[in-house]
């Protein structure tokens, strides 16, 4: 499933027989495939989250999957990943197969909305901070910046600190001029709780007995954007 893109499994909760889909962490040197890696925030009444958060070490739980999200395509030249709270966990899987299996010379732009700073701790601030101190998933991004300097950018917002991801960001992102020569496919992903999604690219619908993207709508689709396949996770 690295090869591909972004993806997800389900895990049941075996007392309400109901699952919840939840996104692996791409893998960490050295590469160990038999190893899925999660960090899953526990939600307030959240049935699933709930239950796994009450689990033991060793405990054992029924997955379902993997189940694929969007493919990325082999000429892939720009992502843009507009990612809020837990919707950074497939930002990624994006940049990992990106820049590790398909274009070393892509350039990835990750933005991370989150209500809270302690979301997010140390994103952006750790010239100023013990990198000890940095959230997980902040430590996580640095791990792939440094291993692609120049080719992954990682911005943070934070609503409590009143800075917001808007349409002028959004119009940055897409706008700015590649420095190299590589043609190929441009992605802009959505990715986070529905409000967030809904606000930024329009609600998915149903179609045809699943799950479809829906229109392009929202402040994206105010944007009438050219030449970027947008796609909501």
């Amino acid at each position: 499933m690295w090869d591909k893109g972004t993806w997800s499994v389900e895990v049941k909760q075996p007392e309400l027989q109901i699952s919840r889909s939840y996104t692996p962490l791409p893998p960490i040197k050295p590469v160990d495939y038999s190893e899925l890696r999660f960090l899953i925030r526990k939600e307030h009444k959240g049935e699933v989250s709930g239950y796994l958060h009450s689990m033991g070490l060793n405990s054992q739980m029924e997955l379902r999957g993997p189940h694929p999200g969007f493919d990325i395509p082999e000429n892939v030249a720009e992502v843009v990943f507009l990612a809020g709270g837990t919707g950074i966990a497939p930002a990624l899987q994006a940049a990992y197969t990106t820049l590790e299996r398909r274009n070393a010379e892509a350039r990835v732009r990750i933005v991370w909305s989150n209500r809270w700073r302690d979301d997010c701790e140390g994103g952006g601030q750790l010239d100023n901070m013990d990198r000890k101190q940095a959230g997980l998933i902040v430590q996580e991004l640095e791990v792939l910046q440094k291993k692609h300097p120049g080719q992954l950018t990682v911005d943070y917002f934070v609503d409590e600190e009143k800075t917001f991801l808007n349409q002028k960001k959004i119009s940055q992102l897409t706008n700015t001029s590649r420095r190299s020569n590589f043609e190929g496919t441009k992605l802009l992903f959505i990715s986070g709780p529905e409000g967030f999604v809904n606000h930024f690219a329009g609600p998915k619908r149903w179609e045809d007995g699943r799950e479809g993207q829906g229109k392009v709508a929202g402040v994206i689709g105010k944007m009438a954007l050219r030449d970027w396949i947008i796609w909501k996770l």
